[in-house]
């Protein structure tokens, strides 16, 4: 039996092996007959299986046949979010490669997503799905890494200037690409309060959050070109990309907003107050 602090460095692998046998175990008792042909094995195996769990205190026998402990439910649990984690993880290895790797995603609830990469016959497939998902919502939020904004994409370009209500938190550098580019377009949109340009000196990657869809896009570091775009409407996925949005709009700054009358720097205040960086010049040398 285990006993109070025992120390057993194998226990995790020896969970990983069996995990079929877990996880057929976590819906409630079975008989060694059910749990054999739950498993397609031998009766041999099967007692083997059972024995080895057992030892390890995560299964019990009793009147119903073999059960999981509490200890085992919990280890089933956890098996089975590693898999799945895994499966997501790898399935998702196109995009996962090209982000940093200090930020964490939720893979498994991306396991899911629509995944596209660029192809030798279409390199530009990820940019193509992200003009569909941006022509079939009438929003956009997000962050965005790249040094060659999607603004610059005319079909981007054309649905946000058009009246798309978007707020975005880009690099420094890309937001004065854009203004600079097109000053005429951006002005309009903005006055019409539809679009807010934010900035921010670390961003881990693109994330769009359309109306019904969130998204994820990982950039080649060298051309800046979009390489794997995952799109989602898994709820956890656009909980947990609302909660990244959020973070990154407090710790940022405005660049031109619909309050603006031209662009600049505008610091997001602790108390939820906003100044230009003119004002708090001022400030400082009174």
């Amino acid at each position: 039996m285990v006993g109070e602090g025992s120390d057993r460095p194998k226990l995790p692998l020896s969970a990983l092996k069996r995990a079929e046998s877990l996880s057929a175990l976590r819906d409630g008792p079975l008989a060694r007959h059910e749990l054999q042909d739950r498993l397609g094995v031998s009766r041999t195996t099967v007692h083997r299986i059972v024995s080895a769990l057992e030892d390890d205190g995560l299964l019990v026998r009793d009147d119903d046949g073999y059960e999981l402990t509490g200890f085992g439910h919990t280890t089933a649990r956890a098996v089975d979010e590693y898999r799945e984690t895994i499966t997501a993880a790898e399935r998702l290895q196109p995009l996962l490669d090209c982000l940093p790797t200090t930020f964490d995603v939720p893979v498994r609830a991306f396991s899911d997503a629509r995944l596209t990469t660029q192809q030798p016959g279409n390199p530009y497939a990820p940019v193509e799905r992200f003009v569909g998902c941006l022509r079939e919502s009438g929003s956009l939020r997000g962050i965005d890494t790249t040094s060659i904004a999607p603004i610059y994409v005319d079909a981007i370009r054309a649905e946000i200037l058009a009246g798309m209500t978007t707020d975005v938190v880009y690099l420094p550098s890309v937001v004065t690409s854009i203004v600079e580019a097109y000053p005429d377009d951006v002005a309009r949109a903005v006055e019409s309060g539809e679009l807010t340009l934010r900035t921010h000196d670390d961003l881990p990657c693109g994330l769009a959050i359309f109306d019904d869809r969130v998204a994820l896009g990982g950039y080649d570091p060298e051309t800046g070109m979009l390489r794997a775009f995952a799109d989602t409407d898994d709820p956890e996925a656009r909980a947990w990309a609302l909660d990244v949005y959020d973070d990154y709009v407090s710790a940022g700054t405005v660049f031109y907003g619909p309050n603006d009358t031209e662009p600049g720097l505008v610091s997001i205040e602790a108390d939820g107050g906003e100044s230009t960086s003119d004002e708090s010049a001022s400030a400082d040398e009174s």
